[in-house]
């Protein structure tokens, strides 16, 4: 994947995008020099003690440094691990996702308090401030993947408590690789073209890098956040790990970000947990999959949402539309079977790990039972159960492959946009088979700000 064009390449280079969000800090923040920052031939730029301020920022830019900026600066007042406490009970009252996960075995110190114990360096308290200040309500997502993570780390690794916080160390910092990024590339809304997703993309791999040397963090905090958008299946990025390559961090701290993202949706994320765990494989491994299944298979949420189900009629046109793409993709499969024979390099892992995905989408599709011939006549015959628990799963079910089937396009045509013409047009011609149109398919758009990110 060409993901890395934004990546810190050269760490003596200050990174004009991170030092505008940390002279943005100074607007609440003072922001102090640890140590002298020098320049790489020996000229003293800034002394100990000195304040970051915007009349600093081009004497910075200018020079390349002795060492990086980040471990030269510090945030006074910043983030401290004592504010995860409040953070973290409010979460666990609010979301009975966290709750179910979160529940540790007796005896064992409650996830809130663990947070707080956390040793940050300050190198790694001031770039989470740093970030934190930014987005402006990030804290509670960091903390919330931290939560998640340490809580899967604790079910998959019992006993091992050194590994569970740093766990939850890399949940904190997981994104900090966005603030290397324009910040036009993240604007929400705005219509992704392939140049904009490559930027977005390199953010893991940007992570990585500034956190590998960083006091503090190291290279296990750093190779779980380099994997956080990566997936068994061949089909995350940056750089498509799959299988034996997507260490057991990585895939917890990816779905500790997916179970998070779930939650901020707030469209009952317990019950979309448990259904997309049990109809869609792949992406997770079967241990990590069936502990966030075990978790999510009762709570006062799900209960609560059977009280009032959506009306079952209201799914029959989109039970149809998925029926109907499924249906095209079975008589496209020899197509694209030719296209995967014939291509090489890049597009053919595209094909290759899409047309994948999309077979185990149609697997889990069948499975349901709802691709009946007539939809319609099935979905009355579960309406007059007037049992709350299916018209939830049922709606639950069909908007799992509604998004799953739109991430997929969206994602295969952002890959190939990277290519070349002819690569991409191929992809292009694919997609518009699928839905029907013999027009190819325009540019993606964006992800629904109320579905959760295959990324973050």
């Amino acid at each position: 994947m060409p993901a890395n064009a934004t990546a810190p390449d050269d760490p003596s280079q200050v990174n004009p995008h991170y030092l505008n969000h940390v002279v943005a800090t100074t607007a609440h923040h003072v922001v102090e020099v640890t140590e002298d920052i020098v320049t790489g031939n020996g000229i003293k730029l800034l002394a100990k003690g000195a304040r970051i301020d915007p009349a600093v920022r081009e004497r910075l830019l200018e020079h390349k440094l002795r060492k990086p900026l980040e471990e030269c600066v510090q945030v006074v007042g910043g983030v401290v691990p004592e504010r995860f406490g409040p953070i973290a009970e409010e979460l666990l009252a609010r979301h009975p996702l966290i709750a179910a996960l979160c529940t540790g075995p007796t005896g064992a110190q409650p996830i809130a308090l663990s947070l707080t114990r956390l040793k940050l360096s300050m190198p790694v308290q001031s770039l989470l401030t740093v970030y934190c200040e930014y987005q402006g309500d990030r804290l509670a997502h960091t903390v919330g993947v931290a939560m998640l993570a340490m809580a899967l780390g604790r079910r998959l690794v019992p006993g091992d408590v050194d590994r569970h916080r740093l766990l939850a160390l890399a949940g904190l910092v997981h994104d900090v690789g966005e603030l290397y990024i324009d910040p036009r590339h993240l604007q929400r809304g705005t219509r992704l073209e392939p140049e904009q997703w490559r930027h977005i993309a390199s953010h893991p791999v940007i992570g990585d890098r500034v956190l590998r040397a960083m006091e503090g963090a190291g290279p296990a905090v750093a190779q779980a956040v380099l994997l956080h958008h990566e997936r068994l299946d061949g089909f995350g990025y940056p750089r498509g790990a799959a299988g034996p390559d997507l260490a057991l961090d990585g895939q917890i701290l990816g779905a500790a970000e997916w179970l998070m993202a779930l939650v901020e949706s707030g469209l009952t994320p317990l019950a979309r947990a448990r259904v997309a765990t049990r109809i869609i494989s792949g992406e997770f491994s079967k241990e990590l999959v069936q502990t966030i299944s075990a978790a999510a298979v009762e709570s006062e949420e799900m209960l609560a949402a059977w009280t009032a189900p959506t009306p079952l009629e209201d799914a029959v046109p989109r039970v149809a539309r998925i029926a109907a793409t499924m249906r095209r993709f079975a008589q496209t499969q020899g197509w694209i079977e030719e296209r995967i024979a014939e291509a090489r390099g890049e597009l053919r892992q595209a094909l290759s790990s899409g047309m994948e995905r999309m077979e185990r989408l149609q697997t889990a599709f069948t499975s349901t039972g709802l691709d009946a011939a007539d939809p319609e006549v099935l979905l009355r015959q579960l309406a007059a159960l007037h049992d709350p628990q299916v018209h939830l799963e049922v709606i639950t079910i069909v908007r799992e492959i509604e998004w799953r089937l739109r991430a997929l396009e969206r994602d295969s045509l952002l890959r190939t946009g990277l290519l070349g013409a002819q690569d991409d047009a191929v992809m292009r011609e694919l997609v518009g088979r699928l839905r029907g149109s013999d027009a190819p398919a325009a540019a993606p758009a964006p992800p629904a700000s109320t579905q959760p990110a295959q990324g973050g």
